[in-house]
């Protein structure tokens, strides 16, 4: 498929626009009225897929109106893919599932989700050294992380750091398996008690048994106890621990002490994620050196757990498929963006580098999933977009399929600006997407997401995307074209007669202007109006020639 332009509906929880009342409305209250054929719905909750009615209203919407229709899912932290908390990454997954599943029924053609939600684990490892016992954790794939250490040296020998003995020895199974080791060795007390006594004959002492069978029986119970005491032991009754005891999911350390056993797993199972995005380095060590390496390569290891896990939500809605089978088999993709940072957490989040998503892409390797860039999200995460751009691999554009597009500044509360045709935004997006095109992306979708407009205040798709679309498909008839930043033409910017309505306006304000630089020095009156208008403003009529004389 050729560039398909399109805007986004936005947020009802941020707009509060009627027009954003449920998904159907997305589509036609606003998308329908802005000037292109695709339309990106953003959810605010997976509650609206439930809304009475919903397939039948898309179906109207869609047809009617000739929309097609892709969907940003739920932000936020009960979408966040790169959780190791047991609570965040079951309600993850159930969204996660929900949204693709509802989503191939309605006939979208894409979902997109955000790479990562949380912040790196210094922000938040001394709140859970604390508290850790509050957040059970699990391992990439939603299952207790005992699992990992089945064959698993590395992982093995780093679950030991992480455990809360104390909360093991209350479970039914440490006083199991502390009884089983004691009656173990008491079933050794005759055969001891009689060693003593044997050894006190050949010295030629007599002695007494019961005194004996005392002692030995002192030293057993001090044996079990030193036994139970070991690190060894608390990891041994942590991996036997039942589904229905808690302290299974539970870390002195939480999410910390999980992503760390993650992390040895992946090292000595020689995972390319590890490999790719962390190199040769070992785990603690990267941790201390480039934390940010160390969390993008665990974090997407739970996103791809999360793609390819089949559990009792998978079976319930998926048919028992997994996420990347059901995205196959419905032939609908699942993009995953490069997120954004709210202040205050600018380049803090797990996975925010289009170069470490690209690994994770390429490992999931399926056709149906692919990467969304969002060139304000990288810069709010302060990375250098250009730099970034260069550094990614010859191939990858072939693994992108959307860009979402807005004026490229950082700072919160100005991003989703609309763009203007002539403008220097306009001109570094398209340097950008044609370094992207050179890299294969050939085909795809180009979107503009909307905010509140240059006012803030504007509701209205005529006030929240201005001259938007039209910039938009300039920049896509260019790059169709192939041609280098350097040799655009001036019709690109809006300024030949090729763009009668622009061109008139700005012979307009060439004329106006033209002797702006004598101001100050003419002695005659200066007056703003023209001399054609003089009648005009004799008659008080001033201010209705300045809103007239475009026209």
């Amino acid at each position: 498929m050729p560039y398909k332009v399109g805007v986004s509906a936005g947020w009802w929880k941020i707009a509060r626009d009627p027009n954003l009342l449920g998904l159907a409305q997305k589509v036609a209250g606003f998308g329908a009225t802005a000037g292109c054929q695709f339309i990106q719905v953003d959810l605010d909750t997976t509650a609206e897929f439930y809304e009475p009615e919903l397939q039948a209203q898309m179906r109207r919407a869609k047809q009617k109106m000739g929309m097609e229709v892709g969907l940003h899912g739920e932000v936020g932290e009960l979408m966040a893919l790169d959780s190791a908390e047991k609570r965040l990454w079951e309600q993850s997954h159930i969204r996660l599932i929900e949204t693709v599943k509802y989503s191939a029924d309605l006939g979208i053609k894409f979902v997109n989700i955000h790479l990562s939600q949380r912040p790196m684990l210094s922000f938040v490892e001394a709140q859970q050294r604390v508290v850790g016992y509050q957040f059970p954790v699990v391992s990439f794939d939603g299952r207790p992380l005992t699992e990992l250490l089945i064959d698993n040296k590395k992982a093995r020998e780093n679950a030991k750091k992480h455990l809360d003995s104390r909360l093991i020895s209350h479970t039914n199974t440490w006083f199991s398996e502390a009884n089983a080791i004691s009656n173990k060795k008491l079933a050794e007390l005759d055969k001891r008690v009689q060693e003593v006594i044997d050894e006190y004959k050949k010295r030629g002492k007599e002695v007494d048994r019961a005194d004996v069978e005392s002692h030995v029986r002192e030293q057993i119970e001090k044996e079990v106890d030193r036994e139970i005491r070991t690190i060894e032991f608390a990891l041994d009754v942590w991996t036997k621990l039942s589904d229905e005891e808690f302290e299974k999911y539970i870390l002195n350390d939480g999410e910390f002490g999980a992503y760390h056993i993650v992390a040895a797993y992946m090292k000595e199972r020689g995972d390319p994620l590890w490999g790719s995005l962390a190199g040769s380095a070992e785990p603690e060590k990267i941790y201390f050196q480039n934390e940010s390496k160390f969390s993008a390569a665990v974090a997407a290891k739970y996103i791809e757990g999360h793609l390819f896990t089949k559990n009792e939500t998978n079976k319930r809605l998926l048919d028992g498929m997994s996420v990347v089978e059901w995205l196959e088999a419905k032939k609908i993709y699942l993009l995953l963006e490069t997120p954004e940072a709210s202040e205050g957490t600018e380049g803090l989040l797990r996975l925010i580098n289009p170069i470490d998503a690209y690994h994770l892409i390429k490992k999931v390797n399926s056709e149906y999933v692919k990467l969304c860039v969002d060139f304000e999200h990288m810069l709010s995460n302060k990375i250098d977009v250009e730099k970034c751009l260069g550094l990614l691999p010859g191939d990858a554009g072939k693994y992108i399929l959307l860009f979402h597009i807005g004026k490229p500044i950082p700072y919160f509360g100005t991003a989703h600006i609309p763009l203007a045709r002539g403008s220097r935004s306009q001109e570094i997006l398209y340097r950008w997407l044609y370094e992207m095109r050179k890299k294969g992306f050939r085909d795809g979708y180009i979107i503009f997401e909307r905010g509140s407009g240059r006012s803030g205040g504007a509701k209205s798709p005529q006030e929240v995307m201005e001259d938007t679309v039209l910039a938009l498909r300039q920049i896509v008839k260019y790059l169709e074209k192939d041609v280098r930043p350097d040799d655009l033409p001036a019709e690109f910017f809006g300024i030949t007669w090729e763009n009668p309505g622009v061109f008139a306006r700005q012979v307009v304000t060439i004329k106006d202007h033209a002797w702006d630089p004598l101001e100050g020095v003419l002695m005659v009156p200066e007056e703003k109006h023209t001399f054609l208008s003089g009648k005009a403003v004799e008659k008080g009529k001033g201010q209705e020639w300045e809103k007239r004389r475009y026209r």
